[in-house]
């Protein structure tokens, strides 16, 4: 696979955390395969994340794909209009699609779009080309990677570093001055899934640490009642997004500020990701499901609830506190 100029990336997650944990991978495309242009499309019904919200994360040859039918791959009738989505690009074929998902009928419809090479981890690699046989590893961050290490003969891990603009790193350590902060993110972006902890237990470990540090939360505003819960039962609670210039209130911020603190407490949810570029010790409560969505750097200490034959709103401030100190 050489002078891979134009590159597909098909991330159907649609969600600002799906965009995220596909960061690594676009490293790792940009550090070993060296493309021209890399075209990402995701079904995000119109939120084209790294052209807004994390535009900091975009690598420089990254071009949003806008074009492409709505919901592109989930419906029966876009395998006929599949092969016609190239009439959309100066060229006649991709040099390569990644497509980064399971589902087969997808698979099928993505195949149709003209390409001379393809990789899937879709039924363990075989609708691959050049074709492939391995068992694809949960872990969602590893799928693409451990397929390029194996043709290739590497043995490269995901690239969870970026650059944090100067602006954004000035503006943290105006809110953060130095490492007496200790970051918390409780909050899920899908209430109907069980991921949070139970916030009497969050305010307990917030309170065991205000000893020696400040508990800072990274909360949206939208959480109103919540905010005033924690301001009036955590000693030195500090909400630093308050205090920011509304022109840096953006994920990279969360991402500048976690990486200033002496270390972060949260659960699987969107600033989990942003964390996870920090280059800072991040401790991640997960529910279930740890080994599709957690981080592969060195810094993430995750705790799976289901592994430890507990639920996550009955996990309490002693287990936490305790995994922590034990890490």
């Amino acid at each position: 696979m050489d002078n891979l100029n134009n590159i597909l990336f098909i991330n159907t997650g649609g969600g600002i955390g799906d965009a995220l944990t596909s960061v690594p991978t676009l490293n790792y495309i940009n550090d070993n395969l060296k493309p021209k242009n890399l075209y990402y499309f995701s079904t995000d019904l119109g939120n084209f994340w790294f052209d807004t919200k994390l535009q900091e994360y975009r690598p420089d040859n990254l071009i949003t794909v806008k074009n492409f039918p709505e919901h592109f791959g989930f419906r029966d009738h876009h395998i006929k209009v599949s092969k016609d989505v190239i009439k959309n690009f100066e060229f006649d074929e991709f040099d390569l699609i990644i497509d980064n998902q399971t589902r087969f009928k997808n698979t099928l419809i993505y195949r149709k779009i003209p390409h001379k090479y393809y990789v899937s981890p879709c039924l363990n690699y075989l609708m691959s080309k050049p074709i492939t046989f391995m068992r694809k590893r949960e872990i969602f961050a590893n799928r693409i990677i451990d397929y390029f290490n194996k043709i290739k003969k590497l043995n490269i891990k995901p690239n969870y570093k970026i650059s944090i603009p100067n602006n954004f790193i000035n503006e943290a350590k105006k809110l953060i001055p130095n490492e007496n902060y200790v970051g918390f993110s409780i909050t899920a972006g899908h209430p109907t899934r069980i991921k949070e902890i139970n916030y009497e237990e969050i305010i307990k470990v917030a309170n065991y640490f205000s000893d020696k540090f400040i508990p800072t939360f990274f909360i949206e505003n939208k959480f109103q009642e919540l905010i005033a819960k924690i301001k009036q039962k955590v000693k030195k609670a500090y909400f630093p997004e308050d205090q920011s210039s509304a022109e840096f209130k953006k994920p990279m911020l969360v991402t500048a500020l976690g990486s200033l603190t002496k270390f972060n407490i949260t659960i699987d949810n969107g600033i989990s990701h942003m964390l996870s570029f920090s280059d800072n010790k991040n401790y991640i409560f997960f529910n279930n499901s740890s080994k599709k969505f957690q981080p592969l750097n060195d810094n993430s200490f995750i705790y799976d609830c289901s592994l430890n034959n507990t639920s996550i709103d009955k996990l309490t401030s002693e287990k936490i506190i305790e995994f922590i100190e034990k890490n």
